[in-house]
């Protein structure tokens, strides 16, 4: 193992990855265990109670935060990023964004909290309506910060960009939570309350310093010019939303579906369950940040590009493999560190959807080859397949299921989609990025 991680490092592509890949791995890491920390400190708040409420109530903010925004953060980062380079980002690009998101998200936002009882009486059986009102005011700030995050990444400005992402605010919320004394006897509704009024806080506060920062950092553009997003920022925008959209259904649809079904605990033991089960991508995520844009100037080289291929399939095997093996083994000790007490009950749908993550890791990042090589609208047919798929299959196996039939959904449609994904990047490239399949490269 050890000799093939040194050749791994040793050649130029498999440096390239390793070096960009532990940046934003780094970044990661730090996120992920923001969220980790939550969860266990809204379970050690309210039990599993809690965490459900609070991931139900989270959910609906961020599809509220994806409609509001409407792919405009991605145009923003294409086009202040062409700008950047004259050192004259345009401030009136950014208040044309700006603007038009804060209304979006602000209607969302308050469908969302006129439809508060209607939503609770659908999704929860024990909590009041006050949760999802909250989290609809909450959702506008939180957006806004996103937004400002986007431009941060245009700017180039790695560690601001990196602040205003969920894991800042998931660590600052779990130490409040941790350090905050909850009376006895305390209601699991009140414990996801705090926690979603501490991220209205906590994002406002955010949203409104990253706002003065890059006003202080664009400038004004002069009446004459005429760029090319002017007029055009929804045409722009709109391909962005739908795949952003896509996505958003694929990763929390299980969520939503299993609080309409079953009770608030359950739907929080399965969350928890999901969360371990992504520390096999963890890596993953890295190499699809820095692979993407090695993929796009590569894509004309057959040879470099199967090269690339082969250093993506050793670096997965060498570390989703091994996290995949320690989730299995110590699975229920791991459930049980988060407070949950029927960890021998939810120990099978951590093992199907650890199944599941690790098919997700060795098929390599064959959705981004699709994307940054011309074939667009590939990715873009088999993940609307692919949400089809995952819709049908939620409703037939979680009401008879439950979160099991959740965990099994979930690992087809993340099956299906890799292989075939997988099965196009061979037949336009010939590439393979699959551990022990990569001698079958054309």
């Amino acid at each position: 193992m050890r000799d093939k991680v040194m050749n791994f490092i040793g050649s130029p592509s498999g440096a390239a990855l390793a070096k960009g890949g532990m940046v934003v791995l780094l970044f990661k890491v730090i996120g992920a265990l923001g969220g980790y920390v939550l969860l266990f400190s809204l379970a050690k708040a309210g039990g599993e109670f809690s965490v459900g409420i609070y991931e139900v109530a989270f959910t609906l903010i961020l599809i509220g935060s994806t409609i509001g925004r409407w792919g405009m953060d991605t145009v923003v980062v294409k086009e202040m990023s062409r700008e950047a380079t004259t050192s004259h980002p345009s401030r009136e690009l950014y208040f044309a964004v700006f603007f038009r998101v804060l209304i979006m998200v602000t209607g969302v936002a308050f469908a969302l909290f006129v439809a508060a009882t209607f939503l609770t009486n659908l999704f929860f059986q024990n909590t009041p309506s006050e949760v999802i009102a909250t989290a609809a005011i909450a959702m506008i700030p939180f957006t806004m910060m996103l937004l400002n995050a986007e431009v941060f990444r245009a700017l180039g400005k790695t560690l601001l960009f990196s602040l205003n992402q969920h894991g800042t605010i998931y660590i600052l919320i779990a130490a409040l939570l941790w350090i905050v004394p909850f009376p006895e006897g305390m209601e699991a509704s009140d414990s996801a309350q705090m926690a979603l009024l501490l991220l209205l806080g906590i994002s406002t506060l955010f949203f409104a310093v990253s706002t003065i920062y890059i006003f202080n950092s664009t400038s004004v553009r002069y009446q004459n010019e005429h760029p090319r997003w002017k007029g055009r920022l929804f045409k722009m925008a709109t391909p962005m939303l739908i795949s952003s959209a896509l996505f958003l259904v694929i990763s929390w649809s299980d969520t939503l579906m299993l609080g309409y079904f079953l009770t608030e605990d359950k739907v929080g033991v399965y969350r928890i369950v999901f969360k371990i089960a992504t520390l096999i991508t963890f890596a993953q995520f890295a190499l699809n940040t820095v692979v993407a844009p090695m993929v796009s100037a590569l894509h004309e080289k057959s040879e470099s590009l199967s090269e690339v291929s082969k250093k993506v399939a050793q670096l997965n095997l060498i570390t989703a493999g091994p996290i995949f093996i320690g989730i299995i083994a110590l699975g229920p000790w791991l459930i049980e560190l988060f407070g949950t007490s029927s960890a021998a009950q939810a120990y099978p749908w951590l093992v199907i959807l650890a199944f599941g993550q690790l098919i997700n890791a060795f098929a390599g990042p064959v959705l981004n080859i699709l994307n940054m090589t011309g074939y667009e609208k590939s990715a873009r047919n088999t993940m609307l397949v692919v949400v089809v798929l995952n819709a049908v299959l939620n409703l037939l196996l979680i009401p008879t299921l439950g979160p099991l039939g959740a965990a099994i959904s979930t690992t087809l449609t993340m099956t299906g989609w890799n292989v075939w994904a997988a099965i196009l990047v061979y037949r336009y490239h010939g590439v393979v990025a699959i551990p022990f399949l990569t001698h079958l490269q054309k």
